[in-house]
């Protein structure tokens, strides 16, 4: 069972509900579950070489991460900004020149002892000369 859109921009986003008769729990676009793959598949290289979590809590952990990882990827993935668009521009952030002048440092006094007056201005009457 699928669901279906009526604008042909958004056509590309059908959701998999489930098989007939029988939906699951959630609703994701099919460029949801390759972007889990995506995320699955390193977080599980890293928990073998790191060696974290022996045991099925592991993978738990690696599923509920690569669910998270994929949720936040398909914030910004969408039908004008497909994946390959972002992950470019992401890249392209990462190679983009930067300034090598030392960051400006300044001072911010602690807010407990700044002294505060506070003064509360009248009210101006209606039809008062200013």
């Amino acid at each position: 069972m699928r669901s279906r859109s009526d604008d042909d921009l958004y056509a590309v986003e059908n959701r998999y509900l489930g098989p007939p008769g029988r939906p699951v729990p959630w609703q994701a676009r099919y460029r949801a579950y390759g972007a889990w793959v995506c995320w699955l598949l390193p977080l599980a290289v890293l928990r073998q070489t790191v060696g974290v979590l022996p045991g099925l809590l592991g993978w738990v952990v690696v599923g509920v991460l690569a669910v998270g990882g994929a949720r936040l990827t398909m914030r910004v993935v969408g039908p004008e900004r497909p994946a390959g668009a972002v992950v470019r521009m992401f890249l392209a952030e990462l190679a983009a020149p930067r300034s090598r002048q030392a960051p400006v440092r300044t001072f911010v006094a602690d807010p407990r002892h700044v002294q505060v007056h506070l003064q509360v201005a009248a009210r101006p009457v209606p039809g008062a000369p200013r």
